[in-house]
């Protein structure tokens, strides 16, 4: 034992991980960046996100621009959805369905937010994430209504869970109005 997995230590991807590798990793206090878009173009295999979190594996999102498209947050909340249900479903058609997938392997949106942003914080212990005394005010303001926005809202069907499905779902740049790290706007008006 060389000491190299700590507290301090962010795997990167990890989808090949074993069982007794996330005991592991969750006992030395270890993190992992999942990047589900990466997974989905280079990995040949979905990490097991939610078996993860039960073993008490630390998981925030990231973002691997040399592995996919898109260095967007708002994406890895989507990806990360979709590659969980991918895995719970399986996607070998030849396969029945009651055989190609991982049951109970899906995610919903708030969890994805949450992996996005309190567990991501977490993963790397940062006081950041969430809005309380003690953490750093990072920041965006989303204009729901923005000129050229890409959300469309409800007052009369939608609930505030599903305000925030759309907004992770469907908002664009026209709809980022404002950006604050560390309590300092750095983006919009």
């Amino acid at each position: 034992m060389i000491g190299l997995l700590t507290r301090r230590s962010i795997l990167a991807h990890a989808n090949l991980i074993t069982a007794s590798d996330m005991a592991r990793i969750a006992a030395r206090g270890a993190g992992i960046a999942h990047c589900p878009l990466s997974n989905a173009y280079f990995s040949n295999a979905v990490f097991p996100l939610r078996a993860a979190l039960a073993k008490g594996v630390r998981v925030g999102l990231g973002t691997d621009i040399s592995g996919g498209p898109s260095a967007s947050m708002l994406d890895a909340c989507r990806w990360a959805v979709a590659a969980s249900r991918m895995l719970e479903s399986g996607v070998d058609p030849a396969l029945p369905p009651e055989t190609r997938g991982r049951p109970s392997s899906r995610i919903d949106i708030r969890d994805a937010f949450h992996l996005a942003t309190a567990a991501g914080a977490d993963a790397l212990d940062l006081p950041t994430g969430r809005f309380v005394p003690g953490c750093h005010f990072d920041a965006v303001r989303v204009d729901t209504v923005a000129p050229n926005g890409t959300i469309r809202l409800f007052d009369e069907l939608d609930a505030p869970e599903d305000v925030l499905a759309k907004i992770v779902y469907t908002a664009s740049r026209a709809n980022l109005a404002e950006v604050w790290v560390a309590g300092r706007r750095v983006a919009g008006a």
